[in-house]
């Protein structure tokens, strides 16, 4: 019997995952635990590995397609077996499940309610915007598990559907988006829809030539995926907090001649490489317990202040910023930190962190001293309340007891919400920082 591959729910918040690419063909024998797919979730890209030994012998989702978690969106089983009939649906437990616990949301929502329930399936999220549009729910295409109509589904109702891409065709070759017909999921148009489609300015059907279409689009990076998403945060982040960045200068002479020394003795007893963001975790956790309103969060209630430190880092791709937390580090010795710290950036650069691992985080650390920025102002990650920027470490003169010496000196800048502290605390936050860095002894107590 063929054995279901599904849209993971790979996270606590997540919804729904695009499929980015298959990387296994129809046909193809695949192994337990071989990647079979990458899909991108609302904050990673990650691989779908195979339940099963067996056959992939039937592929229901495309590339570009989003669908719910827990969709089917494929089948492993034997060479020459075939694949049950239909669409990518919801795997059958979770429609079982989905359908007890929407006939309880309903019941709930309607018991003193004048909107009737009658056959067709909705949200009552969906029922009530449909109502307040005016809208037949019964008219609206349902994208949710056996058709059920979706808050999504009604606010997109009448919404001409179309790719990125074929938008962007559409533009450039005067095509009315009104007159086609989509054949993508849920009725999306594709630019395959596009190649016989009459254009405005002579009515006629036209066969586009890809090249064309390619070359006058070259320059367009459409706005998905991660980059969407990024765009989208720190937009809210900014339109969420009351950024004040400090800044300050730390002589980081003692804190290197630390690493150093620290270095040969680490690798060989964890075969890791310690750098100097592991020092700044360390050194940053200590400090945000004794300052912990910056290491606090912003919720309903008021100002959650955090007890414990879980810290982001964030990591540059090439199509994008993650950010992985390390949950815990004021308990942590600093071969944890450095073990802990190499083993999320390793995942995270090669798309095997899961999404969880990338929410939690109380604080952040941003650190592009590697790309010889010498100072920057970072935005602040949500929910938290602050975020240091770290750059570039540089030998410059300074006087030390009245003579001047070479010293290795790096600029640093703390980015604070002021609506949940003011300047005074991050300002003594950052001084009491550079003075753990400046004197690595007071680490240790």
């Amino acid at each position: 019997m063929a054995t279901e591959i599904i849209m993971p729910k790979a996270g606590m918040d997540m919804e729904e995952g695009t499929v980015i690419k298959w990387l296994k063909n129809v046909g193809e024998t695949v192994e337990t635990g071989e990647p079979l797919l990458e899909i991108l979730t609302d904050k990673v890209n990650m691989e779908v590995e195979a339940e099963v030994s067996g056959t992939l012998i039937d592929i229901r989702a495309n590339e570009g397609d989003v669908l719910p978690v827990f969709t089917v969106i494929g089948y492993i089983g034997e060479a020459g077996e075939k694949a049950p009939s239909g669409e990518a649906t919801p795997s059958m437990e979770v429609k079982e499940v989905e359908t007890i616990e929407e006939t309880v949301k309903e019941e709930k929502a309607t018991s003193n309610s004048s909107i009737p329930v009658g056959k067709v399936r909705a949200t009552p999220a969906a029922r009530k915007i449909a109502k307040d549009r005016n809208l037949l729910v019964e008219d609206i295409p349902g994208s949710g598990p056996f058709g059920r109509v979706q808050k999504v589904d009604v606010e997109e109702f009448d919404i001409i559907k179309a790719t990125p891409l074929a938008t962007k065709m559409a533009e450039v070759e005067n095509i009315d988006l009104s007159t086609i017909k989509g054949t993508g999921v849920g009725g999306k148009i594709t630019k395959d829809d596009l190649s016989l489609a009459p254009t405005e300015a002579t009515g006629q059907k036209k066969v586009l030539a890809p090249s064309k279409a390619k070359e006058k689009a070259s320059n367009i990076i459409p706005m998905v995926g991660l980059r969407k998403i990024i765009a989208q945060r720190m937009k809210e982040s900014l339109e969420k907090s009351a950024p004040v960045t400090l800044q300050t200068e730390v002589d980081m002479t003692h804190i290197n001649a630390l690493r150093a020394k620290l270095k040969p003795i680490i690798q060989e007893e964890i075969d890791k490489k310690i750098t100097v963001t592991d020092l700044l975790i360390m050194a940053t956790s200590k400090a945000l317990m004794k300052y912990p309103i910056v290491n606090s969060t912003l919720v309903e209630e008021g100002i959650r202040v955090n007890d414990y430190v879980n810290m982001g880092i964030a990591v540059g791709l090439e199509n994008g910023l993650l950010v992985p937390v390390i949950k815990g580090t004021n308990k942590m010795t600093l071969k944890e930190i450095v073990s802990s710290r190499t083993d999320i950036v390793k995942r995270t650069l090669s798309s095997k962190i899961t999404p969880d691992e990338l929410s939690g985080s109380t604080f952040t650390i941003s650190n592009l001293g590697m790309y010889d920025t010498i100072s920057f102002n970072s935005i602040i990650n949500q929910p938290n309340s602050a975020i240091l920027s770290v750059g570039v470490t540089v030998k410059r003169m300074r006087i030390i007891n009245d003579a001047p010496q070479i010293r290795e000196v790096m600029n640093m800048s703390i980015t604070l919400d002021h609506r949940v502290m003011d300047g005074l605390v991050g300002a003594q936050f950052l001084q009491y920082l550079k003075d753990l860095l400046e004197d690595p002894n007071l680490l240790l107590l």
